[in-house]
């Protein structure tokens, strides 16, 4: 997927890709306005948001209500490297979900794209067009 970039007034940007825009912004402290997220909290959303479309498919394929479902994302740094981070997605389910579904959800959950492709350390370039 190609994804164009164009670097709009103050410290906003726009990300288009296919039929969608994505803006963002800087915090009031780095320049910004704060009319948008920044980069870092789309990448931070994009994770528990994928978790949730593969609970929600789980959920979809068995005729299990997704109501009362929800999830949060907590991250901390690990050690002295601010880079280094530990992710904690926690699943809320409401009361009556089948217990025999519990751990294959938490599969589903787990086998979500963006996380696989976190974990399987992908590589950068960076270059001037020419």
């Amino acid at each position: 997927m190609k994804i164009d970039i164009a670097l709009l007034e103050g410290q906003k940007l726009q990300a288009s890709f296919g039929k969608h825009q994505i803006i963002s912004d800087q915090s009031v402290s780095a320049g910004g306005e704060e009319a948008h997220p920044e980069p870092f909290d789309y990448f931070l959303a994009s994770m528990p948001l994928c978790a949730a479309f593969y609970i929600r498919k789980f959920c979809e394929a068995r005729d299990i209500s997704t109501d009362g479902i929800s999830l949060t994302q907590e991250h901390s740094t690990i050690g002295e490297d601010k880079y280094h981070k530990a992710f904690s997605i926690k699943v809320t389910l409401p009361e009556g979900f089948p217990e025999k579904y519990k751990k294959p959800l938490l599969a589903a959950a787990n086998s979500c794209t963006v996380k696989k492709v976190i974990q399987a350390m992908p590589e950068f370039s960076i270059q001037i067009e020419e």
